[in-house]
């Protein structure tokens, strides 16, 4: 007998064909191998199924493709670069092979997962394959387990779980070009305006915009608690022990904390206590805890995002490292390894860190095989249910130096949290105690640490929290009470790191109650593809943009994405719950309990439901990426809000410069319209403004002479936040950004350079120089007091606050 495999990816079937060779004589076929290398085929679109849908127009939404000849698939378009075969001709190659009549069946070695199920099955329907279909399927690239599967082939045209894994992988991609084709139009349509949505894109930018409405409308308030102060030099809280079951607090010390609405309710309570405390509980317990779970896509790239890098380029590297052979495969949504992981050999390729090889030297043999019975890190079946294992370093050893400085810091990332989970667990001492004064209970809890276990080699700090020993009854001296505030904060901006832990756990943006069960195990978008529709949101659509404050980058909305979301936030495609409704029926074809045409039909009045609430919306219209705020007052052009500013529309034709930076760095918040606008009316305006650490109003008034915004001179505002900037370098005592004025550059730890010194202005390339090597170079001709001339560096001085000159004396 002889098959034909397709392996969706060409590592895979480098893999397999090395396993096969060796091992030939044992499989009872011959095999040819070949690579789809992963996707051939996409979906036409609309105006590639039939001309009458060329042209965007109600009449024709909602667009069903079984309405115009069933669901159509296209090879992906792509250019000719060196050897590599194009899609076009991979899928020529694969038809050529099927059609010539030498291949009893086909072998399906797509991924062990839904979507490696479809990637190869749409091709083989594509070219009208009448070969029996097997299913290769292990996650595993050991020899034993590649030549296991090999032997063991499954029935991908009739067993029930691959037939429906098959159904529920169409029913997803359908249903997601079924609401982003149809939903886009219908936006588009009645906004006046490109606006594309999508399942996955549209839940994204909607928590984007709900952040930053929440930061826009956040008004800090204060809640305040009572503090008694012990004479053993420890503290108690006010605390109510009925209430701390039901607390959501992460933190146990903060758990069952009793807080009134103003300082007056707590300084009242204070004037009542007057009594010695009393011991009524005391409780210490040895607590441990074992490292945290391996990587999976989402948290590396989480845990990546703390290291400088989006979720774009941490997909990007860990790829690199996949393809040289040194990670396991990277777009994995599995926390576990299997049970037959190689793990002494995985060790010995993270002790190409010479940092971590004193932790891997203490690893003994037994540890490894307690690892090996931990469920926590090897689960193998829910390794079955994912298809891909966490991310680790594989048995091939690198030469770690090298790697690029990129690839080092990632590998390093995956192998620090793949070595912390054969150490010792970290263990505490955590106490607990309860006084009673005057009827009141206090709560003091500390923690101590015993020994620090995995964590050292998180290098991280612990600082003991000691509540002395007692014993019920004890009586406690109490020095004073105090009244303890606890203010709201500002919700932040979300990073690419934390947008993805949001989007890996949704269920907070839920607004229907009985899905929060469901969405604890569901997520928004896959690992996978993810970085790429946030990516797609900021640079194509661009419904986002990233911002830059202190040394941490942002995702905002633009002033589109903000229209689009206030149009469409009370529309399904808006919010996060229909992607749970979508995922229970999803998880229902999956085991059989739904059919998949019983699911197309059910999405088809969906999205014909849909078109038509958005067809009935009163939406504010949409002018690709800029919103008109008022008139001109210059030239009666229009002024328009970008992502960065405001703008006139006759800058290019008339040179009208009027507008204004949202986002200069001295502003607390970005300059708003509704603050621009007043502006423009001539009238001054009050705003919060922010420099090193320090808030301050100033009020601003429009300068139409410079086509600025200046500062009220009569405010008499510090001059150094006037004119400091943030520049590009770094001071090099503390690491700080430097700020920089005309004159000179300095830092709020006392570092200077002036730029001017001894009738010489130093250039951009002297202070490059100056940052990057602590000294400028010789320059010539600079003049004394005493008006002689001569010859020096500038040099950074030992105390680093700031530059001396190192001589050289003329000739």
């Amino acid at each position: 007998m002889k098959a034909l495999l397709i392996a969706e990816k060409p590592s895979l079937r480098r893999e397999i064909e090395t396993v096969y060779k060796k091992h030939k004589s044992e499989i009872p076929y011959e095999i040819t191998f070949m690579e789809q290398r992963g996707h051939l085929l996409t979906l036409k679109n609309p105006t590639e199924l039939d001309d009458t849908l060329k042209k965007w127009d109600w009449d024709t939404l909602p667009i069903h493709p079984e309405e115009y000849g069933g669901w159509q698939y296209k090879t992906i378009s792509e250019k000719k670069t060196g050897k590599f075969l194009t899609s076009q001709e991979r899928f020529e190659a694969i038809k050529k092979e099927l059609n010539s009549g030498e291949y009893d069946f086909v072998i399906n070695a797509g991924d062990p997962d839904q979507e490696g199920e479809l990637l190869i099955r749409i091709v083989l329907s594509a070219l009208r394959n009448k070969l029996p279909v097997k299913r290769y399927w292990t996650n595993a690239l050991t020899e034993e387990k590649i030549l296991e599967a090999l032997k063991n082939l499954r029935d991908d045209d009739r067993e029930p779980e691959l037939v429906h894994l098959l159904d529920a992988a169409y029913a997803r991609q359908h249903s997601d070009w079924r609401f982003g084709m149809n939903i886009s139009r219908a936006a588009t349509l009645k906004m006046g305006a490109r606006c594309a949505c999508g399942r996955v894109k549209t839940p994204i930018l909607s928590i984007v915009c709900k952040r930053e409405k929440e930061i826009a409308n956040f008004v800090p308030s204060s809640c305040y608690g009572v503090k008694a102060l012990y004479a053993e030099g420890f503290e108690g809280q006010l605390f109510d022990e009925g209430a701390e079951a039901e607390s959501e607090e992460k933190d146990d010390a903060q758990k069952g904390l009793i807080w009134f609405d103003t300082e007056d309710e707590a300084n009242d309570l204070i004037k009542s206590l007057s009594s010695p405390a009393k011991v009524v509980k005391y409780e210490s317990k040895r607590e441990e805890s074992y490292a945290p779970k391996l990587f999976k896509l989402a948290t590396a790239q989480i845990a990546a995002g703390k290291l400088g890098y989006n979720s774009a380029q941490t997909l990007e590297i860990i790829q690199s490292l996949y393809e040289k052979g040194y990670l396991s495969y990277p777009r994995t949504d599995c926390e576990y390894i299997a049970s037959g992981e190689n793990l002494k050999a995985c060790l010995k390729s993270a002790s190409s860190i010479s940092e971590f090889k004193p932790f891997i030297d203490s690893i003994t043999g037994p540890t490894i095989g307690k690892v090996l019975h931990t469920k926590k890190w090897v689960n193998d079946e829910k390794l079955k249910e994912s298809g891909h294992s966490a991310i680790i370093p594989t048995e091939k050893r690198p030469d770690f130096e090298s790697l690029t400085e990129d690839e080092q810091k990632i590998y390093k990332l995956v192998c620090k949290q793949f070595v912390a989970i054969f150490l010792p667990p970290l263990i505490q001492n955590k106490t607990v105690l309860i006084s009673e004064i005057d009827g009141n209970t206090f709560k003091s809890a500390g923690k101590t640490l015993i020994d620090e276990g995995y964590t050292k080699i998180f290098n991280k700090k612990f600082e003991d929290m000691v509540v002395p020993e007692h014993s019920e009854g004890d009586i406690l001296d109490v020095n004073s009470f105090e009244t303890v505030v606890k203010t709201t904060t500002c919700p932040k901006r979300y990073t690419d790191a934390s947008l993805t832990a949001a989007c890996e756990n949704p269920v907070k943006y839920t607004e229907d109650a009985s899905l929060k069960g469901i969405m604890k195990k569901l997520k928004i978008g896959t690992p996978a593809t993810r970085a790429s529709i946030i990516q797609e949101l900021i640079e194509k659509d661009k419904y986002l943009a990233v911002t830059k404050e202190k040394k941490a980058q942002y995702i905002v909305p633009t002033p589109a994405g903000m229209i689009i979301y206030d149009n469409l936030k009370d529309c399904g495609i808006c919010k996060v719950d229909m992607t749970g409704e979508w995922e229970e029926q999803l998880e229902s074809i999956r085991t059989g309990k739904l059919d998949l045409k019983d699911f197309e039909s059910s999405m088809m009045k969906d999205v014909a439901s849909m078109v038509d609430e958005i067809k009935a919306l009163s939406v504010t219209a949409l002018r690709g990426n800029r919103e008109k705020i008022c008139d001109c007052p210059k030239c009666g052009g229009d002024i328009f809000e970008g992502p960065k500013g405001f703008f006139c529309s006759n800058y290019k034709e008339k040179g009208c410069g009027v507008g204004g930076y949202k986002l200069a760095s001295i502003y607390k918040k970005p300059l708003s319209k509704d603050e621009m606008i007043p502006l423009l009316e001539g009238k001054t305006i009050k705003k919060t403004m922010s420099k090193n650490g320090n808030d301050w109003e100033q009020e601003i008034i429009y300068n139409f002479d410079e086509n600025k915004i200046d500062f009220v001179k009569s405010e008499k505002p510090d001059r150094e936040h006037v004119q400091m900037e943030e520049s590009e370098w770094y001071c090099p005592k503390c690491g700080e950004p430097l700020q920089e004025s005309e004159k000179i550059i300095k830092c709020r730890c006392g570092f200077k350079l002036f730029k001017t010194t001894c009738g010489h202005t130093l250039t951009e390339d002297e202070i490059d120089s100056f940052f990057s090597n602590g000294t400028t170079g010789i320059i010539r001709g600079l003049v004394g007091k005493s008006g002689k001339s001569f010859d020096a560096e500038f040099v950074l001085n030992k105390d680093k606050t700031g530059s001396e000159f190192k001589f050289e004396e003329r000739s």
